[in-house]
């Protein structure tokens, strides 16, 4: 009678370890076809044109920041790793309010770090009714690996607490 209580838990064990098996198995096909809901630049190589840091923009914290020598106009470029789907860019300033102000986004897949396509010009505004956040919808999705964001100078100092960029 025991035997029979131990086959019996035996097979339970195994019908209980494959049907997780089978929802993991699942579980991961389902996350690879899904879209670039995740920030691609979090934690991503970058590199400034003038400043301290330009790692604090892509480090997952508002009140780190990057920022252009002071009163300068400035950029700052993100290495995605790898050719990405890219159509939304978000900017984030320390909640202790500076400005960003002319904003000119564009991308490149040349490692020249001089071939850039402008992809969106626009002003913008961070105060805290939008929680010093600005979301930038791209015209279409481009195909890119560099993402650079170029900042006009403004009369004070133009910080970037967080750079953040979305795929489809």
């Amino acid at each position: 009678m025991s035997t029979r209580i131990q086959v019996l838990k035996k097979r339970s064990t195994i019908a209980l370890l494959l049907t997780l098996l089978i929802a993991a198995a699942q579980l991961s096909f389902n996350l690879s076809s899904a879209s670039a809901s995740y920030n691609l630049a979090l934690t991503r190589y970058v590199w400034a044109s003038s400043g301290a840091n330009p790692s604090n923009a892509v480090d997952g914290g508002q009140s780190t920041f990057w920022q252009p020598n002071f009163g300068a106009a400035g950029w700052i470029t993100v290495d995605l790793g790898s050719v990405q789907s890219v159509n939304q860019i978000v900017l984030k300033t320390p909640t202790y309010g500076h400005f960003v102000e002319a904003v000119t986004i564009q991308t490149s897949n040349s490692t020249d770090d001089s071939s850039f396509a402008t992809q969106s010009t626009s002003t913008q505004a961070f105060y805290s009714a939008n929680y010093y956040t600005v979301t930038i919808n791209l015209p279409s999705t481009v195909s890119t690996r560099y993402v650079r964001v170029n900042v006009a100078p403004v009369s004070t100092a133009t910080m970037i607490g967080e750079l953040e960029i979305y795929g489809p």
